[in-house]
């Protein structure tokens, strides 16, 4: 990855999100990292990045994750290098297939990935995230389910879980969604993205890293927490960021419900595009 060269300012803190009366928290959209990167030499201008320098999108979303609004403390820690870690990205342009898609994840699980991001050229709106679940979830390799809601919240939206589903069939991965249409909770709204992006943990469970749930197909569920954090045995540490990141997304959530930025979810839709999803989307457990 080519990184920016060193400079002395960092992109600029455009969202804001309230937390209380007396705190705020504030992140970067992605004009403000693309005008970062063009103060670094990268890019002629915002336009380019936006519309002809795709090669920068990933570079700019792992940046835009190091700068915490994720919330995950291990997605902050591990997107500041992502070679060292193997979570690699790539651009899904032009006209695509179900098969290709499932073909890209399926090499980054041979080489090992610990996670690879699939970025979806796209305005960002919530037709073009439902066609990305329609034609990936009507593969035979892929599941797509309705996780619907934690039993103390309730709600208009429909959450929905894009399930990826390793070449031998012996587990699942969960699909996280980033996209800044509504209802998505703000933890996956990268404000001003050109395009939609579908983050996968390609790799087997680690069940020395995180728990290992029983996904949607019966299989063992895979997803990004299993990724290899840098902590080893230290699990007093890992301990210590699990408790922070529940936390720290807990404070940027407030007040939407909880249900929407669970791991299991890929996005949160208004509930009239159920009716789009069609017979892709089946319930949880079925």
């Amino acid at each position: 990855m080519n990184k920016p060269k060193k400079t002395n300012t960092r992109a600029k803190r455009d969202v804001t999100r309230t937390i209380s009366d007396t705190d705020s928290r504030s992140f970067p959209s992605f004009d403000s990292l693309a005008t970062w990167a063009v103060e670094a030499g990268r890019a002629e201008s915002v336009a380019s990045v936006r519309e002809n320098e795709r090669h920068l999108w990933g570079d700019l979303l792992f940046e835009w994750y190091a700068q915490g609004q994720i919330a995950c403390l291990f997605a902050v820690a591990l997107a500041r290098d992502t070679e060292a870690v193997r979570w690699y990205s790539a651009v899904v342009a032009g006209p695509w297939e179900a098969d290709h898609v499932t073909g890209i994840i399926d090499a980054a699980a041979e080489s090992g990935a610990e996670a690879i991001q699939l970025l979806f050229p796209a305005e960002g709106t919530v037709e073009e995230a439902v066609e990305i679940v329609r034609k990936l979830g009507g593969h035979d390799r892929w599941s797509c389910v309705d996780t619907g809601w934690l039993q103390s919240e309730s709600g208009e939206s429909i959450q929905v879980g894009l399930r990826w589903i390793a070449p031998n069939r012996e587990y699942e991965s969960w699909a996280l969604g980033i996209a800044s249409f509504e209802p998505m909770p703000f933890t996956r709204c990268f404000k001003g993205a050109p395009f939609i992006a579908l983050v996968i943990r390609p790799s087997p469970p680690a069940p020395e890293r995180a728990p290992v749930p029983t996904g949607t197909t019966g299989l063992a569920a895979s997803h990004l927490a299993h990724m290899d954090d840098g902590l080893g045995t230290d699990d007093e540490k890992r301990q210590k960021w699990t408790h922070s990141t529940k936390t720290g997304k807990h404070a940027l959530i407030r007040p939407e419900p909880l249900s929407r930025a669970r791991a299991k979810v890929t996005f949160a839709f208004p509930a009239s595009a159920r009716a789009s999803l069609g017979d892709v989307l089946t319930a949880e457990g079925h």
